[in-house]
């Protein structure tokens, strides 16, 4: 992939992917920022302020004249708050790139937290995360993580709790926006119909008086082995709803593309072992699959369920089957290509379009501080052995770590029970 990396004097990153054929622009705003950087107290404040940006600035006063300057160009825009970045993103007709970029950048710069916009927007957030449990396999999603790092920021809700998002005031945001919201923070990436002279040109006009800034990083957020292994919840749902973690692989780790391969082995599509084992063949879930989570220290595997409540055991001990299968015997030769093929493909078919493309050069930039080229990822797939693959399983498998979060009818009584069946081999 052909494109263009430069560093302007405050310490903002720009990175350029001309797209030849593309009618289309993308560009996407990441600040090294998100829900791991809060302290306890203001837990949810990165996400608040995500969505006050959307709320006016200083040339755009209101949400709605925000929406006109991007959507009455033909263009979308959104935005996203993880652990660890906090991303804004549109995507335009290639020749109003340079003016919906200055709207993000006003955005940015000059939001104005407006008292009342921001009484509204946090009954907006009350009902977002009342939402949440409304949906018990979101839900069980969020509770995992509260298992696998328990009273620690990776566990927390990216958008806080309902206590702590009643409570952020004003000022609170403000100082946070002040310190995490410099230049030296942000990776902006543009893919697609550009003409890169004239992008760098109209970053520079922009940008050029932000002033650089130091601010604080996250702390290091290990899981602990020696925790509480379940959480139930209960509720009145037809399913239970199950999600099964492990301990996974930092996307710093030499072992994060064996683990890449792992997952899709595992959990990635409807040839899936566990498709396969507990859809297909046993019938015990009409829902099954896994995903992973990386993070610059850490990390979890999860593989998520619904099933008919009476079934649960039988599914979790199906579950822990294909977990040590892998950790028992080396994948075979066939499966291990396939697996390559599908994961080669993914890689390829994830960057076809301007907004995927930004979004992986500004996301890798801002947490690896480098682009990884596509050829490199591809090779590093193609060198993953069978041997690789059973040796991080074993690691990252072991009994010891195994996580169980149940949200549905089941007695929650049953949690010591359904503990002794996680350690089982």
């Amino acid at each position: 992939m052909n494109y263009e990396r430069i560093t302007l004097h405050n310490g903002l990153r720009l990175l350029l992917a001309p797209m030849p054929g593309m009618r289309s622009a993308s560009m996407a705003f990441f600040f090294t920022v998100g829900s791991r950087y809060e302290q306890e107290r203001i837990a949810g404040v990165s996400h608040f302020i995500e969505h006050m940006l959307f709320k006016g600035s200083q040339r755009y006063a209101t949400a709605r004249l925000l929406s006109e300057a991007v959507e009455g160009v033909g263009g979308t825009f959104n935005a996203s708050t993880g652990k660890e970045l906090t991303s804004y993103t549109a995507r335009v007709p290639g020749e109003y790139v340079g003016e919906v970029m200055g709207v993000l950048a006003d955005m940015v710069q000059h939001p104005l937290f407006d008292a009342v916009e921001i009484e509204k927007e946090r009954s907006v957030i009350l009902e977002e995360l009342s939402a949440t449990q409304d949906d018990p396999q979101e839900w069980s999603g969020l509770l995992i993580d509260e298992v696998m790092w328990p009273n620690l920021p990776l566990g927390r809700d990216d958008a806080g709790t309902m206590a702590t998002v009643a409570s952020l005031r004003r000022e609170q945001m403000l100082d946070y926006l002040a310190t995490y919201y410099r230049p030296n923070a942000l990776v902006i990436s543009v893919a697609g119909n550009i003409e890169p002279k004239a992008i760098v040109r109209r970053v520079e006009e922009l940008f050029h008086g932000w002033q650089a800034r130091s601010f604080p990083t996250w702390h290091e957020s290990l899981p602990p082995q020696h925790t509480l292994p379940v959480k139930m919840i209960k509720k009145e749902t037809e399913q239970a709803n199950i999600c099964l973690a492990t301990l996974g692989i930092s996307y710093t780790s030499p072992e994060y593309y064996p683990f890449m391969l792992i997952n899709t082995i595992l959990g990635e599509g409807m040839s899936s072992r566990l498709f396969q084992t507990i859809r297909e063949e046993r019938g015990l879930a009409y829902d099954i699959g896994s995903y992973f989570n990386s993070y610059a220290e850490t990390g979890n595997f999860v593989v998520g369920a619904g099933v008919d409540p009476s079934r649960t055991e039988e599914t979790i001990q199906a579950i822990i089957t294909e977990l040590q299968r892998l950790c028992d015997i080396a994948v075979s030769k066939e499966e291990l290509d396939r697996t390559k093929a599908y994961v080669r493909g993914s890689i390829l078919l994830g960057l076809e379009g301007t907004q995927q493309v930004a979004s992986w050069l500004g996301s890798q930039e801002s947490l690896r501080n480098h682009v990884r080229e596509v050829d490199e990822m591809l090779a590093l797939v193609d060198a993953v052995t069978a041997e690789d693959i059973q040796r991080v399983a074993q690691i990252c498998f072991t009994p010891a770590w195994r996580r169980l979060a149940i949200i549905g009818p089941d007695d929650t009584r049953r949690a010591g029970h359904l503990g002794k069946l996680l350690t089982s081999a």
